[in-house]
């Protein structure tokens, strides 16, 4: 049996109004907040980074849009829009569920630097972004359960 997870991301107009509800929020708070000389910069930048959003995680255009996630010899790898592929790790700050994870990768070697990824189960309202569901379910038992650990090794010393 094969331990290899490849998952697949196909654009989503649902996982990009997702990513996108964070900045809507601020727009919203900005215009009720601030007065309307002062709301102008701020719905701008969010604005801005709604459409951002959007793009990246939504619709996965862009030079830092995940097209993919796969795990190989117990290592998960974020696949980009060029095909080239980097060492992540997940950041305690994901939350995985059944229908809907959020992850938070950081690539190996950064502490700072992060890539955030939204998959969506496929379900009645939504055809999600996921495109083999049965791997979605094994990346997240993988993430769940970890890495498998190190075999014990059997080198006792017999006097």
């Amino acid at each position: 049996m094969s331990n290899r997870i490849e998952l697949g991301l196909s654009p989503c107009t649902t996982v990009g109004l997702i990513a996108s509800l964070p900045w809507l929020a601020f727009s919203a708070f900005v215009s009720v907040a601030l007065s309307p000389g002062q709301a102008i910069a701020g719905l701008i930048f969010a604005l801005a980074m709604t459409i951002r959003n959007f793009r990246r995680l939504g619709r996965t255009a862009g030079c830092n849009a995940i097209k993919g996630l796969c795990v190989r010899t117990g290592r998960l790898y974020a696949i980009f829009q060029d095909e080239s592929e980097v060492p992540v790790r997940p950041s305690p700050a994901s939350r995985l569920g059944a229908g809907l994870t959020l992850l938070k990768l950081h690539p190996d070697g950064t502490r700072f630097r992060a890539y955030h990824v939204i998959l969506l189960a496929p379900s009645r309202w939504s055809k999600g972004n996921v495109v083999t569901p049965d791997q979605f379910r094994r990346l997240r038992q993988w993430l769940r359960l970890g890495k498998p650990s190190a075999q014990p090794t059997t080198d006792l010393e017999f006097p």
